[in-house]
């Protein structure tokens, strides 16, 4: 029994295990001297393979912004130097409407080509071939205007609108409301060609 009680005593020589009552070794406080200092971070832009890529600005939405912008430019041009040949176009409709002695006309269409076939009408078959001459050359120069116009030239739209608005002033003398509204109208689409043509 003395034996038995002797040998199940652990052996004084042996290592004991931390007491659970016994405070745990602290660590040695770090004195500011001993700190390494720390790096400002940095506002570059990081390298690497954990460096996130910037978002790219789309390509070319500058380019086209002004590429549309232009376009819409260049279509309204093409629009008010459109009207020279809608004027000349209906002028010649009228004085062939004229030389078939029928009565109605076209608005839109010339004063000045309409006074020159009345004129002929009342002077007799012989001035029927001068009036044709005169308004052929009248409705071919503002063909012309439109030509130029479409191509840019800031002259034509200028003489254009002038010698259309003198034009006009035949149907504001006669109190042809219809004619000097129609004409005041086709005034204004030009106007806006002409514009279009200064910012391009």
């Amino acid at each position: 029994m003395a034996s038995e009680a002797t040998n199940s005593r652990p052996d004084v020589g042996a290592p004991v295990g931390p007491s659970p009552f016994s405070r745990p070794p602290q660590p040695k406080p770090v004195s500011m001297y001993d700190r390494a200092r720390v790096a400002a971070p940095s506002a570059a832009r990081p390298s690497g393979a954990n460096a996130a890529p910037l978002p790219a600005s789309p390509a070319g939405v500058g380019t086209g912004t002004i590429d549309e912008a232009r376009k819409a430019l260049e279509s309204q041009r093409r629009n008010g130097a459109q009207w020279f040949y809608w004027v000349a176009a209906l002028s010649l409709i009228n004085c062939v409407v004229a030389l078939t002695g029928a009565q109605w006309r076209f608005i839109l269409g010339l004063g000045v080509t309409q006074v020159v076939q009345e004129l002929s009408h009342r002077s007799g078959p012989s001035a029927d071939v001068t009036a044709g001459l005169v308004s052929l050359a009248v409705i071919g120069l503002f063909a012309f205007f439109g030509y130029q116009a479409t191509k840019g030239r800031g002259w034509a739209f200028i003489a254009g609108m002038v010698l259309y608005a003198l034009d006009g002033v035949i149907f504001l003398l006669i109190q042809h409301w219809v004619g000097v509204g129609f004409h005041a109208f086709a005034l204004v689409m030009i106007g806006r060609g002409y514009a279009a043509s200064r910012q391009l």
